[in-house]
């Protein structure tokens, strides 16, 4: 019997093989993929599984996998974002992605997904649930130096 953490594996692991390119015959790694650069203001944000302070949801989101959904209301904000959702949507998912980064400067999410571009440009919606990344994935990135990044053991569980 196969245990279930594995087909999780699997089956994410299977969806991120959809990044690759066919042509090439070697796996490039997270950090060699071209990411989507998707404006704080373009898409709403809701972590579904936990509360999370607004102060806090742009540590919640990055490295993280997101559904890629489309809500029927136009997103509208005054700002520059980020646009948090004050409730879960239902909404339509079109595929799935990770959270490569965050660049608060340029107020930018870091997106890679394997959902194509024209499909890519319905989504208005991040959702953020409790779908981990397989940790084989972040830390068998071939080609960093030092540490890598969104990896630790030095985490401090008193917090």
């Amino acid at each position: 019997r196969v245990h279930s953490g594995i087909l999780h594996d699997m089956s994410i692991l299977g969806y991120l093989g959809h990044l690759q390119s066919p042509d090439i015959g070697v796996v490039l790694p997270l950090h060699c993929l071209v990411p989507y650069q998707v404006p704080f203001n373009a898409v709403a944000l809701r972590v579904i599984h936990t509360d999370v302070a607004p102060s806090n949801i742009m540590y919640a989101v990055n490295a993280s996998w997101v559904g890629l959904c489309c809500i029927p209301e136009e997103v509208r904000c005054q700002t520059d974002g980020p646009v948090l959702l004050t409730q879960t949507p239902i909404c339509d998912c079109l595929g799935f992605g990770i959270v490569r980064g965050v660049d608060m400067e340029k107020k930018l999410y870091h997106i890679l997904t394997p959902v194509p571009p024209e499909n890519l440009r319905l989504v208005n919606c991040l959702l953020l649930g409790s779908i981990t990344i397989p940790n084989c994935v972040l830390v068998g990135q071939q080609g960093i130096e030092g540490e890598i990044p969104y990896v630790t053991s030095d985490y401090n569980y008193s917090i």
